[in-house]
């Protein structure tokens, strides 16, 4: 039975490592591979950003454009469908994962910290998600 599989894609090394990950496991196992990059307008102490929406719906466009132009060539077998998606990021993946056979991220993004071996919103998905996820090194 084909798969969906649903990864989360931020422009980050990690992410492209991940997204290469699941082209490979959508390749061997067949199915869909849905690369999703979600944007929100951050908060901080209470105040929005001074970015526009419309700066920041282009820079996850544009992460997500060449995050998966990095790694199409090598699979051009696999169906891999971009999605940019407006909203928090835990929450729009614990969604996604409602209707996927498989969830995949990277261990970091670009929020991380110097020496966390696992990223915040890595562990946050883990606990939440609704299918099996696989959290790529």
């Amino acid at each position: 039975m084909p798969q969906t599989v649903v990864v989360g894609v931020d422009g980050s090394e990690e992410s492209v490592h991940a997204l290469r990950w699941a082209a490979d496991h959508v390749r061997q196992v067949g199915g869909v591979l849905h690369a999703v990059t979600v944007w929100h307008q951050p908060v901080q102490f209470g105040y929005h950003q001074t970015s526009p929406d419309a700066e920041l719906q282009r820079q996850g466009q544009e992460a997500l454009d060449s995050s998966v132009a990095r790694v199409k060539p090598d699979f051009p077998s696999v169906d891999i469908r971009p999605k940019l998606i407006r909203g928090q990021v835990v929450d729009e993946f614990v969604k996604l994962s409602k209707k996927a056979d498989l969830l995949v991220v990277g261990d970091k993004g670009h929020g991380a910290f110097t020496g966390m071996l696992v990223g915040s919103v890595a562990v946050k998905i883990v606990h939440h998600a609704a299918c099996p996820v696989t959290v790529v090194r």
